[in-house]
């Protein structure tokens, strides 16, 4: 009877450790996002819309959203180059700079 119990027990703590061992050789699919971002640079003119400021880029036809209104607003109407990264989820870039383009 001992055998069968301890059978059991062992059977069932491997089942239940393997889940966990999976999980902690894999980042999260989010972790992996994250760290696979890099800086971009993206090029456009700033304007404002309501509170915030955009990035407008005709030749693409694409608009972001800056996060950093302090930087935009010193280049409203410019064309710009913007480093930073992109929040896919919300079109935002995370400004890290800005610079009147030449």
């Amino acid at each position: 009877m001992k055998q069968i119990v301890l059978s059991v027990a062992g059977a069932l703590l491997v089942l239940t450790a393997s889940p966990m061992i999976g999980r902690a050789t894999a980042p999260p699919s989010s972790m992996q996002q994250q760290s696979e971002q890099q800086s971009k640079t993206f090029s456009g003119t700033i304007a404002k819309h309501g509170d915030n400021f955009i990035l407008t880029d005709v030749a693409d036809k694409t608009s972001y959203m800056l996060d950093d209104a302090q930087k935009a607003s010193q280049y409203e109407g410019k064309k710009v180059k913007v480093t930073g990264t992109v929040d896919v989820a919300s079109n935002t870039i995370h400004v890290e700079s800005i610079e009147e383009a030449a």
